[in-house]
């Protein structure tokens, strides 16, 4: 079993990052309310063939989820979101919390992005934390993180996409390629 100080202190680099003490605090719930099998053997790929190397170990999501932000963080400036940039942040953090579902499966889940926007629900549900602005845009972003790929009401367009919606994606596809890497040592 994982304690929520050790789940917490995986992403404490990254949480100081998040401005907004609310949102915050929202992330790092959500964070604590993740499956211990995130945080012990969740590699960002069971197949291989859409991560690279690197995050195919048991701590390769937390890699990943790492390379995601980082990439995010830049892309804000870019893409002319950076006002919203913790909520970003958080939905960077939170989007692959359930990567193999509510109980480790040993492989991606494909509606895994509802499950983390579910995630989110639940956790501004019993909190309250968040204001509607700022919970809908976080949601959003894990619902749609998936792109192309996605399933059911989380598949839309990209054209449709708010700029922060784009931005999680993109940066979330562009890291899983094998030509992009980070620094990270556990």
């Amino acid at each position: 079993m994982v304690s929520v100080e050790e789940k917490v202190a995986t992403f404490e680099e990254e949480l100081r990052l998040i401005f907004d003490d609310n949102i915050r605090e929202f992330t790092r719930l959500c964070v604590m309310a993740a499956p211990d099998y995130f945080f012990t053997d969740c590699p960002a790929s069971s197949t291989g063939k859409y991560h690279p190397v690197s995050e195919l170990g048991p701590d390769g999501t937390i890699l990943h989820t790492k390379k995601v932000l980082t990439m995010a963080y830049e892309l804000s400036r870019g893409l002319g979101c950076e006002e919203n940039r913790d909520q970003i942040l958080s939905a960077c953090i939170i989007h692959d919390l359930r990567k193999q579902g509510l109980e480790k499966s040993g492989h991606t889940i494909k509606t895994h992005p509802d499950l983390a926007a579910r995630l989110v629900e639940e956790v501004q549900k019993d909190t309250m934390l968040l204001s509607e602005g700022s919970f809908n845009m976080i949601r959003n972003m894990v619902g749609y993180h998936y792109g192309l790929w996605s399933y059911g009401k989380w598949r839309k367009p990209l054209d449709k996409y708010t700029p922060e919606e784009l931005c999680v994606y993109v940066a979330d596809y562009v890291v899983s390629k094998r030509c992009v890497e980070i620094n990270y040592r556990r």
